[in-house]
């Protein structure tokens, strides 16, 4: 248990030799500092601070929380200096106390419509004074901020807010005393809290003073500061060694591509992160963590996976982005701001809100905004969902798509049909949007809901307004509603946006499981985190839909003499259909007055690429993003085939690319087309997307290991949708001579031999491929017997490659293993009846010359394979043919066998040499058949 002490309040002698002595005999008491309650006070009997500072070695006190043990290594450095370098160094370790302390409650804060957490954040990273984070420091104790405080950080909110009388010791009146004694060494006007009740908020407090009336508006005397160094020492060892918040879990986790965690913990148990690293279903973005009965990010504590150092904010927030500094190092460096652009009184309520009340919509009660303006029908969309609603079988509803595809435009355009029908009692509509997309650019917008806790909170203020319920009662009365237990019904209830809700499956577990026929719910999201009991896919528009849009948004725009058929197909084209951004398209041709090129106007929209995709990204695993960003950088269709054997390959670090593949495909990032005749399927990434993508790249660590992946994609050369016809083949072939063009260039072709054999697993032929590549490049022949055995093993019917496997087993001077092949082409193939008799031929003359090595069983074996597969088809001989077969009866010590087939010889060819020569040397035998 880490503990504290306190020191008599008096400014007594001091020196660089005796800090944190001060008078003897005063009382020592000290709070538990390792659980945090205020209330459990553990009395030091007779201990002075003085022996407690020695016995501590003045600034040794050890602590697992590594930035702090580097700012008390850096300051130890500083007392052999002088008492100057020493106090300054003490005025940083406070800062960075107070501001850890601010960030470890913010990090406990849940997110919450109001956007209490965004709004502290958005105040840090501006802020240039320590007395701002004094400041948030005490909205996140005792504000409304403090209310959504995780339960698991309720002990730092006592720590640091409870209030002791002076008869009443903790560490924080220690703390808080020793700092107003060091106060008063500097003013003695400073009035004395040793009788005041005091918090630890008024340590924050006067250390700002302190700060201030030193380092930033003062200059201090060498004497002055050698009595105010054992205090405020004595003052912040107290706080390092009793503050719950140095005592937890902390760490910064960087995900691998396999989707598991390298895990660099700073402080306390390291075994809290333990199953990141074991487990590959978490989905935590690379930062820094708390462990707080959950991971909890720290957003504004920087460091990397080695911890080489920690970056705390530091104001100066300009151009998109604040500065940090290290403490320990005092090196500065800027981090993106872009997120805290806005403050929250800037955000306007969603065009798609909620309205306040229910009102009476066609035959229903509802409280869902309008059908949008200028709605284009989309009417087989609208025809699967308004039965998909009207059916008595699926409770559970989504509408899955890309941001801005039209999911929330067609929903409000089915529901208010719905409404009409009287299928329902009410119709209720949860918002959930953060962003418009505007045709003029997306913009910041408040949404109405986050959590489960909103949702039945606003459905609790819709139905019985004027009996406000408390949040357990309104859960309930959202339960007994979902679940047909309550008077009223039936009820559709819609969450819009479901992406943003704060606890995704937790709310979807809820209702799903509340949820009972005939009421319903809908919802429309970007995600496929979850299936439910039936998903509607919302892609881009069809072609006569998207001609209709153009048309109406060009005659708005007044363009329409701008919009002919070729410009319109392009922009199909380029847009994959997808309305929102051919309305913002369409805007740029009028803002310029003529046709513009639509690659480079999409590329020019950040704001457009991030508000439809920067979610998406973001939601990615490390490997989803690799394939995505690898796809991205090369506008073509990639062979899937390929594209795994080139990111497999044994360079690369492993990754489930299936699971990544998967993880693109549900959030319509990729596109899948498959080729017929091999059966393959061929990869793309859509316009927005790939710009989007490319964007991202350049500020990607990923970006070499990417670069390195594309040298070999870009093997399998440009492929169009035209070109899918002609198969894989001929990408594999280009791919072999892009590889073998770099043969001298580069030492090694280890890993492009890796991408072919990949390849090859699933794809055969291009095990001949890589057997020409091997010996067009001079490699042993073995490897080319080998890669002609792998393709023959998954198509043995080929009798090219059998006879190319022959010729290679001959050159290399391996009858056995020519004969062996010769053997299995006769028996798997079938061959013309001329190629039999030539291994025929080949065989006896290997007996004949003792060329070939066999025992006797081997002998026998391979003899009287070919025999019978000749005798099998002995009418499709000539007699040379015959005469081959009769030499085979001879070795297998068959004459009767041998004169046979010799007379059947000359019989079909009178005079024929081969078999007249085997006559004679059968002798006077012949004349007796």
């Amino acid at each position: 248990m880490l503990v504290g002490w306190r020191v008599p309040a008096i400014c007594g002698r001091g020196s660089r030799g005796d800090r944190g002595a001060g008078a003897a005999g005063m009382p020592m008491t000290a709070l538990a500092g390792a659980n945090g309650h205020p209330d459990q006070v553990i009395p030091f009997e007779g201990k002075t601070a003085g022996a407690l500072a020695a016995a501590s070695g003045g600034m040794q006190l050890t602590t697992e929380f590594l930035p702090i043990a580097r700012m008390l290594e850096r300051a130890n450095r500083a007392k052999e200096d002088s008492d100057t370098s020493y106090f300054f160094d003490l005025l940083y370790v406070g800062e960075s106390l107070i501001k850890l302390l601010t960030l470890e409650l913010l990090a406990a804060l849940q997110d919450d419509r109001q956007q209490h957490r965004y709004s502290l954040e958005y105040r840090l990273v501006r802020a240039n004074s320590i007395g701002e984070w004094a400041d948030v420091l005490d909205e996140a104790l005792t504000g409304p901020a403090s209310q959504l405080l995780v339960p698991a950080a309720r002990d730092s909110q006592r720590a640091l807010s409870v209030q002791l009388g002076p008869s009443e010791y903790g560490w924080q009146r220690d703390a808080v005393n020793l700092l107003n004694e060091a106060c008063r060494c500097v003013d003695s006007t400073v009035t004395e809290s040793s009788r005041q009740k005091i918090t630890f908020r008024q340590w924050v407090r006067q250390f700002v003073w302190l700060r201030n009336r030193t380092r930033g508006h003062g200059a201090p005397r060498a004497s002055t500061l050698s009595k105010v160094c054992p205090k405020l020492e004595a003052s912040l060892m107290l706080i390092i060694g009793s503050a719950p918040a140095f005592s937890r879990s902390w760490a910064y986790v960087r995900r691998n591509l396999s989707g598991k965690y390298r895990v660099s913990g700073f402080g306390g148990d390291r075994s809290a992160f333990s199953k990141l690293t074991k487990e590959s279903n978490h989905g935590l973005s690379d930062g820094t963590y708390i462990y707080q009965n959950g991971y909890r990010p720290v957003r504004l504590l920087f460091t990397d996976p080695d911890l080489t150092d920690f970056f705390l904010p530091n104001g100066n927030f300009q151009k998109l982005t604040f500065e940090v500094l290290s403490y320990v190092s005092d090196e500065r460096r800027s981090e993106d701001g872009s997120k805290y652009v806005l403050p929250v009184q800037a955000q306007p309520v969603s065009e798609t809100t909620a309205r306040p009340q229910l009102d009476v919509i066609g035959n229903s009660f509802s409280n869902m905004p309008p059908r949008r303006s200028s709605y284009v029908r989309r009417g087989e969309l609208e025809r699967e969902l308004a039965d998909l609603l009207r059916d008595s079988r699926h409770p559970v509803v989504t509408l899955h798509g890309r941001g801005g595809v039209g999911k929330t435009s067609l929903a409000l355009e089915v529901l208010h049909g719905l409404a009409d029908e009287n299928n329902f009692f009410a119709i209720i509509w949860f918002s959930a949007r953060d962003i418009d997309l505007l045709p003029e650019g997306p913009r910041v917008v408040k949404a109405d809901v986050v959590s489960t806790e909103d949702v039945a909170k606003d459905f609790a203020q819709l139905m019985v307004p004027e009996k406000p319920l408390k949040l357990t009662e309104a859960q309930k009365y959202l339960t007994d509603c979902l679940s047909g237990e309550d008077g009223d019904g039936p009820f559709l209830f819609v969450l819009d946006n479901f992406e943003t809700i704060r606890e995704q499956a937790e709310l979807y577990s809820y209702l799903s499981n509340a949820v009972r026929l005939p009421n319903k719910v809908l919802i429309t999201t970007r995600s496929r985190d979850f299936k439910a009991d039936y998903p509607v896919e919302v892609g881009g528009m069809t072609r006569s839909e998207f001609s209709v849009l153009v048309s109406e948004v060009s005659a708005r725009l007044n363009i329409s003499n701008l919009i002919d058929s070729s410009f319109k197909e392009d922009l199909f084209e380029e847009s994959d259909g997808h309305p929102y951004i051919a309305k913002v398209l369409l805007g740029e041709v009028a803002s310029m007055g003529k046709k513009a090129s639509l690659k480079r106007v999409i590329a020019g929209k950040d704001a457009m690429l991030d508000a439809l995709f920067d979610r998406s990204f973001a939601a990615l695993s490390p490997a989803g993003q690799r394939v995505f960003l690898t796809l991205c950088s090369w506008r073509s269709l990639v062979p899937r085939i390929g594209l795994e054997a080139v990111l497999l390959r044994p360079g690369n670090e492993r990754l489930d690319i299936e699971r990544a593949l998967t993880e693109l495909q549900q959030l319509s990032l990729v596109e899948t087309t498959f080729e017929e005749a091999t059966k393959a399927d061929y990869l793309s990434v859509p316009l927005a997307a790939a710009l989007f993508g490319r964007k991202k790249l350049v500020t990607s660590p990923l970006k070499i290991a990417i670069e390195a992946d594309l040298e070999l994609i870009r093997g399998f050369g440009a492929t169009s949708t035209i070109d899918l016809a002609r198969g894989l083949g001929p990408r594999v072939d280009r791919l072999v001579l892009a590889i073998a063009s770099r043969e001298g260039k580069i030492g090694d072709l280890s890993q492009e031999f890796a991408v072919i054999e990949y390849i090859a697993s699933s794809y055969p032929p291009a095990w001949l491929n890589l057997a020409d590549l091997y010996q067009d490049l001079g490699y042993p022949n073995q490897k080319v017997i080998t890669a002609i055995n792998r393709y023959l093993e998954a198509r043995p019917g080929d009798q090219e490659a059998w006879k190319r496997l022959i010729q290679r087993y001959r050159t290399s001077g391996d009858p056995v293993a020519e004969m062996h092949a010769r053997l299995q082409l006769a028996e798997i193939a079938r061959p013309p009846y001329r190629d039999l008799s030539e291994s025929a031929s080949r065989l006896n003359r290997l007996l004949s010359r003792k060329e070939i090595d066999l025992n006797a069983d081997e002998r026998r074996l391979i003899i009287q394979s070919f025999r019978r597969l000749m005798e099998v088809r002995a009418d499709e001989a000539d007699a040379t043919d015959l005469s081959r077969l009769a030499w085979l009866c001879m070795y297998d010590q068959d004459a009767d066998a041998a004169n046979h087939w010799v007379v059947e010889g000359l019989e079909r060819e009178p005079g024929n040499q081969h078999c007249e020569s085997l006559r004679r040397r059968l002798g006077d035998s012949l004349g007796k058949h």
